[in-house]
């Protein structure tokens, strides 16, 4: 089921990602850590693997993932299993609810799967919402309206995009999702229909946005690296290289 490929190793930590993509894993690579990479069977790897990485070809819908579990990655004790990817988050839950490493745990993903329909109800308003939680306190980093391409700062930073109505009921309904799935920390991006009256939940998952575009233009805008932040926070690492914070904005939701 799985196919390796061992190279030199840098550091005694050791983080595991599921379905990454270029930018995720060059971010990996400069942490300092030894990389082991679990990919779909066909997905490409040449542009992903470093000195410091192993690979895994895996299908993990087949119901021999948790031996995969179990034989592969739980004898490499891994610090951290991580996914940023939607088709990749639940089998890096599956893996950390098997091992006890740091990330995201299955429950939480499950409960966060169930919030919401995903039917457009007629809102005036569709965007998606992303946080970065620490510790149970949830973090607004930013608000992309769906349907239009934020060009500047003001397009995305939460205090800004959102009407004075708007914050606080946005910042409600994402305490409210966040608090009930039980997420303590890491990224997550909510699907928000705003009404005139009101908030629905569309979805919920903990990911650090929609695609790797995505988060590039939110660091860009906004400041806050949500991929680094996302690799950094189960491995006990700054942050940011620099020691420093994203410049705008509350650092919390409450």
């Amino acid at each position: 089921m799985a196919e390796a490929n061992r190279a030199a190793q840098s550091d005694d930590r050791i983080v595991v990602l599921f379905d990454a993509t270029v930018p995720v894993s060059e971010v990996a690579h400069g942490l300092g850590c030894r990389i082991v990479l679990v990919q779909r069977p066909g997905a490409p790897v040449q542009d992903l693997v470093g000195e410091d990485t192993d690979y895994y070809s895996v299908d993990w819908e087949d119901e021999s993932f948790a031996d995969f579990i179990d034989t592969v990655l739980r004898p490499r004790h891994p610090t951290a299993v991580i996914s940023l990817t939607k088709a990749g988050v639940p089998a890096a839950a599956m893996a950390n609810s098997m091992l006890g490493t740091a990330g995201t745990p299955a429950g939480v993903v499950k409960a966060m799967a169930a919030v919401g329909d995903g039917e457009d109800n007629g809102g005036r308003r569709r965007i998606r919402v992303q946080t970065f939680s620490t510790a149970g306190a949830h973090r607004l980093v930013a608000a992309v309206t769906e349907g239009r391409t934020p060009s500047l700062p003001g397009h995305v930073i939460p205090e800004q995009c959102l009407s004075t109505a708007e914050l606080p009921a946005v910042r409600d309904a994402v305490t409210d999702v966040l608090d009930t799935a039980g997420l303590t920390d890491g990224p997550a991006l909510i699907r928000l229909d705003l009404h005139e009256h009101g908030i629905r939940v569309l979805a919920a998952q903990p990911t650090a946005a929609a695609d790797d575009d995505e988060a590039e233009l939110i660091r860009q805008l906004t400041g806050f690296d949500l991929v680094r932040r996302s690799l950094a926070w189960p491995l006990g690492l700054s942050p940011d290289p620099q020691g420093n914070d994203a410049p705008h904005g509350k650092e919390e939701v409450r």
